[in-house]
């Protein structure tokens, strides 16, 4: 993916979570774009951690332009890929259906936003998501 293209897509992902579209992203709205949005089950201490590394200047804020350091820096696709690998309980190094269904679940999604959510990301409509589907969705 060329960074143009990345650098549309982190846009387009901070202005999701930039919930309340006041150009910042809080520490709330990160916990609820990485929870909710990813599905992930990255603990309240990962999160936190996350945020102070994106908060550049530590005004509790998150601004578009330290958004857009911090995922085009080559440790953050490692943390995605992380999540991708803690997700994937089957090492098939996919997800299935399933297994994003179970983590959306915990964090209290419904099985019609998830079946939304699977069929925009499995790009190729083969039933399972791969790293890079996974990774253009982020």
């Amino acid at each position: 993916m060329s960074s143009n293209k990345q650098e549309k897509k982190f846009k387009e992902v901070f202005l999701k979570a930039d919930r309340n579209g006041d150009g910042n992203v809080s520490p709330g709205e990160l916990k609820v774009l990485v929870t909710r949005e990813f599905g992930s089950d990255m603990s309240d201490k990962e999160i936190a951690e996350m945020f102070v590394d994106f908060d550049k200047d530590g005004d509790k804020s998150i601004t578009w332009d330290e958004f857009r350091e911090a995922m085009m820096k080559k440790p953050r696709r490692d943390a995605f890929e992380k999540m991708f690998r803690d997700m994937d309980k089957d090492c098939s190094n996919t997800l299935t259906r399933e297994e994003v269904s179970t983590i959306m679940k915990q964090a209290g999604i419904q099985d019609n936003e998830i079946a939304a959510m699977f069929a925009k990301v499995d790009s190729n409509k083969d039933g399972i998501i791969s790293f890079e589907e996974f990774m253009a969705m982020v």
